[in-house]
């Protein structure tokens, strides 16, 4: 099953109206410990996004000579809508994972407020949540072995592979597809558990005229301490 926005993002978004001051945003990233906030108007629609850097470019710096009652004043006389980024890119809750991904590496940026079908605000989804989920999708939050093949981009290639990892009655935790060097081929990653099994699926593999190019194991982090 696909991976959506809504199965990653974070649902209780605190958002910050556009007329609040540098101090409020400050206090209320400090209260929630967050880098970045979606800003809103007065009618609760998405206008921008505000960051913890935007913050600090907008702040008095610590070699200034304003004492701190001074710099305190000065931030209550900024509002966000001064220091926001005006152009936020959002997506909908029921995109795919890839798509924000596509978002985030286009843009070069590391969060994206998520609309639903309305048009309102219903979380925010951040690089860290695509990296764990891309994580999960590889098989890097468990114990796992990525194999990778090259073989010929023709069709029945999966089946056959399929067929033979269910002969071993092994689970493919994962599998992706991507480009190979060589042209009328294709790389294929398949992701399986195989503590339990041993490593004849590779040797079948081989037997098949697989070209296995690849192996690398992944463990949990701490299940070597247990």
């Amino acid at each position: 099953m696909a991976t959506l926005v809504k199965d990653i993002m974070t649902r209780n978004v605190v958002t910050v109206n556009q007329n609040s001051t540098l101090l409020e945003l400050k206090n209320l990233m400090y209260d929630h410990d967050l880098r970045r906030l979606p800003v809103v108007n007065d009618a609760g629609q998405v206008v921008g996004i505000v960051t913890n850097t935007d913050v600090s470019m907008a702040s008095p710096t610590d070699a200034s000579t304003l004492s701190r009652y001074e710099a305190s004043y000065l931030l209550s006389r900024i509002k966000v809508k001064d220091v926001m980024t005006h152009s936020v890119k959002t997506v909908y809750d029921s995109a795919g994972l890839e798509d924000v991904a596509d978002i985030m590496y286009h843009d070069r940026i590391n969060s994206v407020p998520v609309m639903d079908d309305n048009g309102n605000l219903c979380g925010i989804v951040t690089d860290t949540d695509v990296f764990r989920a891309m994580a999960e999708i590889f098989g890097v939050a468990q114990n796992s072995t990525r194999i990778t093949l090259d073989v010929e981009d023709k069709a029945g290639v999966l089946a056959e592979l399929a067929k033979l990892f269910y002969e071993h009655s092994l689970n493919i935790i994962s599998l992706v597809t991507s480009g190979s060097s060589q042209p009328g081929h294709k790389e294929i990653t398949i992701t399986v558990d195989l503590s339990q099994a041993g490593m004849d699926i590779i040797e079948d593999l081989r037997k098949a005229e697989y070209n296995v190019i690849n192996i690398s194991t992944s463990k949990v982090r701490g299940k070597e301490h247990e």
